[in-house]
């Protein structure tokens, strides 16, 4: 990199220097002498300011533009950061030890730099030894809170990293004991393959964080990479949590009861009309739920469409609810065919089924929004007199 030699009027210079916050402390006095020590560096757009590697000979104050913070990795290179504030610094570890650049330096736009060199610097250190003092503290507690941050974020990564291996052996464990999920067994290893490749990536850069010869601006960049893998990581597991648990993402609204029967009435009224089916509703305890409406409708859903099964020549399908100790009972009441106690003790088994295009699933999928709602249902029958589904919702979810 050429020099420019060409010293700035001491007011441009001091106006910078007062907007680096580690030269607060410094005497006018102090000031001055340091800005009779810089210079005033233009660099053109795509200039290398240094290269990462170079001996640390020059400190740099961003007075106009910006620059790209670039590293290399591998047999290529990225950006890491941009710096484009007038008073942002770089090259500031040239004051306080000799390593060499951890990363290149490169001007993204026609920029204007003041700097001081280290040679300056030692000379006004010399004279005034308060500045080393100053400096060296601002950089010390930069760095320590740097580093805070960093090992505070390492320790959260860590957290949620303990949590998602905890789940994947709950999805383990889940997976295997489900036999009949025969399908997702077979998948198991392909899914703990793929989930191999963030926990590595998030070993890595654990690993580069923990050394102390990176600057602030790669260590950003490690620290987003393991964000983005521990929420990937999060995500898969979740996803197959979800799969093989059937868990239900509940979205709670306060519905009122009635409107919200009427609803769902009238999307089944034709089905009832056809099969020659009456459907009465009888609200005795009028009030509002706090409930995933979308969800509830599956459950009426799955319930009514049992209840036309079981009356294939027509009948009555009543609706109940009612205050109880426990909050709120929903009774779906039919007049059909009935169940047999062994079927009854079956019901909500996945892929147990009574009916010819039934898949099974229906009232295990039933039973799990109940759950959700922190609820509960049973059922009653008997053989050619008729089945009442009875739910129990609190009325607090």
């Amino acid at each position: 990199m050429s020099t420019s030699n060409t010293h700035t009027s001491e007011e441009i210079v001091l106006q910078l220097l007062r907007r680096v916050h580690f030269l607060d402390s410094l005497k006018i006095a102090e000031l001055k002498k340091l800005a009779g020590l810089t210079y005033l560096y233009s660099a053109r757009k795509g200039e290398i300011i240094f290269h990462q590697g170079d001996p640390p000979d020059r400190f740099y104050i961003l007075g106009k533009g910006s620059v790209e913070v670039i590293c290399e990795v591998g047999s290529g290179s990225e950006v890491v950061a941009t710096l484009g504030r007038s008073g942002d610094f770089f090259g500031e570890m040239a004051l306080i030890d000799d390593s060499p650049r951890s990363a290149t330096i490169k001007a993204a736009t026609a920029v204007k730099l003041l700097v001081l060199t280290r040679a300056a610097f030692d000379d006004l250190i010399q004279e005034h030894p308060g500045i080393q003092f100053e400096i060296t503290r601002a950089l010390t507690h930069n760095l320590r809170h740097t580093d805070s941050g960093f090992v505070a974020t390492i320790l959260e990564k860590n957290r949620q990293l303990a949590e998602t291996l905890a789940k994947l052996r709950e999805a383990q464990e889940e997976l295997l004991r489900r036999e009949r999920l025969s399908l997702v067994g077979k998948l198991a290893s392909g899914i703990i393959h793929d989930l191999k490749k963030p926990l590595t990536c998030i070993s890595g850069y654990a690993q580069l964080l923990g050394g102390d010869s990176y600057d602030t601006p790669k260590r950003h960049q490690y620290s987003d990479k393991i964000t983005h893998e521990v929420k990937r990581l999060v995500d898969m597991i979740n996803e197959i949590l979800q799969f093989a648990r059937g868990e239900q993402q509940i979205n709670r609204q306060q519905v009122d009861l009635r409107e919200w029967v009427n609803d769902a009435a009238e999307l089944m009224q034709c089905d009832f009309e056809n099969s020659h089916i009456e459907f009465h509703k009888e609200i005795r305890f009028d009030t509002r739920l706090s409930i995933d409406p979308e969800k509830f409708k599956s459950v009426f859903y799955n319930i009514a469409a049992n209840a036309l099964a079981a009356m294939p020549r027509g009948g009555k399908f009543t609706f109940v609810c009612d205050r109880s100790d426990e909050g709120v009972r929903m009774d779906f009441i039919d007049n059909g065919v009935g169940m047999a106690p062994d079927v009854q003790k079956r019901v909500f088994d996945e892929f147990f089924s009574q009916r010819k295009d039934g898949t099974g699933l229906g009232m295990a999928i039933v039973k799990r929004i109940i759950e959700a709602h922190h609820g509960n249902i049973e059922v009653q029958s008997k053989l050619n007199q008729g089945t009442t589904f009875t739910i129990l919702l609190p009325l607090e979810g």
